[in-house]
């Protein structure tokens, strides 16, 4: 770049204060004045006064005389509190969201300002009952300020004006103002107050760098942005010294997703590449402090404190590294124990008591031992204290939770929670206007800044800067690209004040009070982005999610066309670079002795149908993670059921005795349902209560049912209800339980197993068993097996399907040949555990074998690879 910003040095030689625009301009200048000292051989010099114009105007109003009666300034959050209130006492309205509508306050309560509106002419104006409302809620603001001698931001430039015009503040010597695209009123008011006053006041001089442009067009806006890091790639490879920007028109509607198109371009691969490569596009536009993973979690913690979480919410407290100790493994576990417990809105203490004793792992019981703590805190909600106690206690709290987190922070991290300190102090600022609250209030109020406060950590400059429109004014450099000026969004809609009489806007010539101002405005943008470098690009695209885009008029002037270069994705790149490599041979070992197979009977099932799966499942211990589901999930009413099933059969009754119970029998099914409900209703919220409820009348119609049911059966007696039993065969130990196990008159027993949900069949159409559960079973038990049957308790009817006794149209002296030869099934499927078969059944339907599918590559081996 030829001498960018030749006006500096000399400016600041002469003792001017430079007053930029924004923020990045200020760095900009600081940095290109840094480097202007170093080109002279210094090696050290006074810092300049660079500073942007939001800092310069409140430091005039600390130059104000002693004598001079200044008014106390409040912190724009106080401001926006004292908006609320005005606004909840203005209206009746219920449903007003005050914060939202507060922050709209505030933003035509500044243009006011800026543009010295008188509010008389606000009133007289509003034509709607949000502009009457929001000039009577103004007048009421005004007169708030007023009653206690304080001042806003908003009033800032206009009451600095009127001290220098009384001669009550020190007037700078020389003043110069660079990247104002447009002064407000009230900013030309001061700066000719100052003028008059005996300060030098000019403008820099705006670059004029370029009169030419070529334009690009482009498939689509992601190959647009692709294209653009790809351009600044290639420039720095020729110059790594150039000064290259990408300016993107809307970047602060999604900053990450652009930025991340960007690098696509510049930095193929960057994902994979370290920090350096996503480093090196810089963005002009940080995230809202509470999207920052780091706040989330704090913010999330103690929003616990006023109501139930979710277990989707609970999730993410128990996976974070942000709460408590750095290892993970027993909250994970705690984490699984969770979702086998139907959702509810978690309290601190009902999460201890859930989860109490589920992991004994040390990070485990230091988590809930934190949670312990929460639980106390919370007990003073009620309680009433300033915004700076409320600060200091929730600071406290934050550290007894152990937040941030043992591991060490990155260099992001570290910036986002000492900016979170910072809104905690600012936070103790509210007092002046709310002096006491309680805690529900706090925490709702410190969330609600924490999502209105932007903030882009400091990083190194990056090799290219991704600008919004706003934050490349002033700025020169050697290569500009400017993309998205199609004719939708360049010039953009026309977005005037909603609370504000439009009639008054155009009258006043406020921005995006008309189309012909917002037309004039993009005229200048662009104009300025030419002048701003030696080359430029501009760009567009020419489809937008498969709708035809034109070019912005605005870009007929300049005739040097051409097409974009999409780099494309990435990924893409790899496909088929490599020889696929055949993995080496890595057999499965047999069964070790003392080796324990998990997942009881279905380890043999799956053996049979995919013994990869029973492999994975049964020894490597893979589980699949339950989802957390409202309600009550299938799996939960089944529990339910089998408690119950267990309950009322718990003293082993023959069939006549149950028929005996006559009377009775509702007394033992209540209480049977009290004793399979009791663990859920243990901390249960209102909404659990109620379905848990539904539960309990659904279900005693159900046993009823079930009690009729088997009394229309061959007599029977139960000798077993969850019975326990092991299976050992080929050197596999199986561990099983057996739901009931009844005794016939002829001595044989019947294996029943209890399903739920919709009706299962036990035997296929040519009488062979769907799953080997039962058999499983019957091969496990020392007993004559004279059927296996299959008991359906949650329909609208109770079903029997099953295998020998009553439930066979075979003939009885053909069953024990046929078990027979069902446990010969169990016993070669049992073998093949035993040496390590783990074949593939690449005939498997996709959705049955996708939940291994990463672990097996079982479509890698469909596809021959």
């Amino acid at each position: 770049m030829t001498d960018p910003y030749h006006w500096l040095g000399e400016a600041l030689a002469s003792g001017a204060e430079v007053v930029t625009a924004n923020k990045r301009l200020a760095r900009a200048l600081r940095q290109a004045f840094d480097e202007q000292q170093l080109a002279r051989g210094l090696r050290s010099w006074h810092t300049p006064r660079i500073v942007p114009w939001s800092a310069w105007a409140g430091g005039l109003l600390e130059r104000c005389d002693a004598s001079a009666a200044v008014p106390l300034r409040i912190h724009p959050l106080a401001a926006a509190l004292l908006w609320e209130r005005l606004l909840r006492e203005s209206t009746e309205d219920r449903f007003l969201n005050a914060h939202g509508l507060a922050r709209q306050a505030q933003q035509t309560w500044q243009r006011l300002n800026d543009w010295c509106v008188p509010l008389e002419d606000v009133r007289r104006y509003a034509a709607s009952d949000d502009e009457r409302l929001f000039a009577d809620v103004a007048v009421a603001y005004r007169q708030e300020l007023r009653s206690r001698g304080w001042i806003d931001f908003a009033q800032v430039a206009s009451f600095v004006s009127t001290m220098v015009d009384a001669k009550a503040i020190a007037v700078p010597q020389r003043v110069v103002y660079a990247g104002f695209d447009r002064l407000a009123p009230a900013a030309s008011r001061l700066l000719h107050s100052l003028a008059h006053g005996g300060a030098e006041v000019k403008e820099a001089p705006r670059a004029q760098r370029n009169r030419t442009a070529r334009v690009i067009s482009c498939n689509d806006r992601s190959a647009e942005l692709r294209a653009a890091g790809l351009w600044a790639r290639r420039l720095l490879d020729q110059d790594p010294t150039a000064a290259v920007a990408i300016v993107c028109p809307g970047l602060e509607q999604d900053a990450a997703s652009s930025a991340r198109l960007v690098r696509e371009g510049f930095a193929p691969g960057w994902q994979v590449a370290g920090g350096a490569h996503q480093a090196a596009v810089n963005v002009s536009y940080g995230r809202r402090l509470a999207e920052y993973p780091l706040i989330a979690v704090a913010l999330l913690w103690l929003a616990w404190t006023g109501r139930g979480l979710p277990a989707r919410d609970l999730s993410v407290l128990l996976r974070s590294p942000f709460i408590g100790r750095m290892k993970l493994d027993g909250r994970s576990r705690l984490e699984m124990a969770l979702r086998r417990i139907p959702d509810r809105r978690w309290r601190p203490a009902s999460v201890v008591a859930a989860l109490e004793g589920a992991d004994k792992g040390d990070e485990s019981v230091d988590w809930l031992q934190r949670v312990e703590r929460l639980a106390s805190f919370e007990l003073t909600r009620a309680t009433l204290q300033s915004p700076a106690g409320w600060a200091a206690r929730i600071d406290q709290v934050l550290q007894e939770a152990g937040w941030p987190g043992e591991k060490p922070l990155d260099t992001v991290e570290f910036q986002v929670a000492n900016r979170w300190r910072d809104l905690l102090n600012e936070f103790s600022r509210l007092e002046v206007v709310k002096p006491r609250m309680d805690l529900g209030e706090a925490v709702a109020r410190l969330s609600a800044l924490a999502a209105d406060t932007v903030f882009q950590p400091e990083t190194e400059p990056g090799a290219v800067q991704l600008l919004g429109t706003l934050e490349a004014a002033g700025l020169e450099l050697d290569h500009v690209w400017v993309c998205h000026l199609d004719a939708n969004q360049w010039p953009s809609a026309v977005h005037p004040l909603p609370l504000l009489s439009r009639a008054l806007q155009r009258k006043l010539g406020m921005p995006n009070a008309t189309p012909a101002d917002t037309l004039d405005h993009a005229k200048r943008l662009l104009a300025r982005f030419v002048d701003s470098a030696g080359e430029i690009t501009l760009s567009w695209p020419l489809t937008e999610e498969d709708v035809e885009l034109e070019a912005s008029p605005l870009l007929k002037a300049f005739t040097d066309r051409g097409d974009g270069e999409d780099p494309g994705w990435y990924a893409h790149s790899l496909a088929g670079r490599n020889a696929v490599a055949p993995a080496a041979e890595d057999p499965v070992p047999p069964i070790c002795p003392g080796e324990k197979v998990g997942r009881g009977a279905s380890v043999v099932q799956r053996q049979v149908i995919d013994p990869f799966s029973a492999f994975a499942c049964g020894r490597l211990g893979v589980r699949n993670l339950q989802p957390i589901e409202s309600g009550l999930p299938a799996s939960t009413r089944g529990n339910i059921i089998h408690r119950a099933l267990q309950h009322l059969y718990r003293e082993l009754p023959s069939s006549r005795e149950i028929s005996d119970w006559d009377d009775d029998s509702a007394g033992r099914i209540d209480n049977a349902i009290d004793v399979s409900l009791a663990t859920y209703m243990r901390g249960a919220d209102s909404v659990l209560i109620r379905l848990l409820a539904l539960e309990r009348k659904r279900l005693r119609g159900v046993l009823q049912e079930f009690l009729a049911a088997e009394m229309r059966r061959q007599p029977f007696t139960v000798v077993a209800v969850e019975k326990s039993i092991r299976l050992l065969r080929h050197g596999v130990d199986l561990d099983l339980k057996i739901d009931r196990i009844d005794r016939l008159e002829d001595s044989t027993v019947v294996i029943a197993d209890y399903k739920t949900g919709l009706v299962k069949s036990f035997l296929d159409k040519n009488g062979e068993p769907k799953e080997l559960q039962l058999v499983v079973y019957a091969a496990a038990v020392n007993a004559s097996v004279g059927a296996l049957v299959l008991i359906n308790v949650d329909g609208r009817d109770i079903v029997y399907r099953g295998a020998g006794a009553e439930w066979d149209r075979s003939p009885p002296e053909q069953w024990q040949g046929r078990l027979d030869g069902w446990k010969q099934v169990v016993d070669d499927a049992l073998a093949g555990i035993a040496l390590g078969s783990v074949k593939l059944n690449t005939a498997l339907p996709a959705g049955e074998s996708r939940p291994l599918a990463v672990l097996s590559r079982v479509e890698e081996v469909k596809r021959g690879g």
